[in-house]
């Protein structure tokens, strides 16, 4: 796993061990492709961050800044770890559990981007459902994004329960079995 382009381009990713589970390379590309002009100077939140891959690419691809938060201890000592070795300026970890991190911060963001612990079975939890609120759109600018990454069949990865109240699905790409979502608030 690397850094995809920018000014950290081929800087390899440490993962920690455990349960985290990247977002894959060609995905992430595919993102930041469609993204383009979109991510230089923005400000950035990635939710559930892991390694921390998406946010050093948003900073590497030129994002002013980028806020990265997940609970776990080691995810953020890894995203830190990332992030100094990229040396690359804009980046800050928060370890916090993310759905009390939206709860309570006072931040604006251009882009904010969620890939939470997929949601596998009927009855597991969606937190990207749960992220879905009025609160989550208050930290979107007028003309913000929130980019959701899930798997395909169950939670917000079955397309029968994609549609959220207050929000616009604008956009659904597939790859394998990874579905990512492009929501904009719905302010009329």
């Amino acid at each position: 796993m690397r850094i995809i382009a920018g000014a950290a381009k081929g800087l390899p990713i440490r993962v920690p061990e455990g349960e985290v589970r990247p977002t894959q390379d060609r995905v992430r590309e595919a993102l930041f492709n469609i993204l383009g002009p979109l991510i230089e100077g923005a400000r950035v939140l990635d939710l559930y961050c892991g390694s921390g891959s998406v946010g050093i690419e948003a900073l590497s691809r030129g994002a002013a800044s980028v806020r990265m938060v997940d609970a776990a201890r080691p995810s953020c000592a890894m995203a830190k770890s990332n992030l100094e070795r990229s040396r690359l300026r804009g980046g800050s970890v928060v370890q916090s559990d993310c759905l009390q991190f939206v709860k309570r911060d006072a931040g604006r963001y251009d882009i904010i981007f969620a890939d939470p612990p997929y949601c596998k079975a009927i009855g597991d939890r969606d937190m990207i459902a749960e992220l879905m609120t009025d609160r989550l759109a208050e930290l979107l600018t007028e003309d913000g994004w929130f980019i959701a990454e899930a798997q395909e069949g169950y939670g917000v990865g079955d397309s029968r329960t994609r549609e959220f109240p207050g929000w616009k699905l604008v956009d659904t790409r597939h790859y394998g079995k990874n579905v990512i979502l492009f929501y904009q608030a719905d302010r009329a």
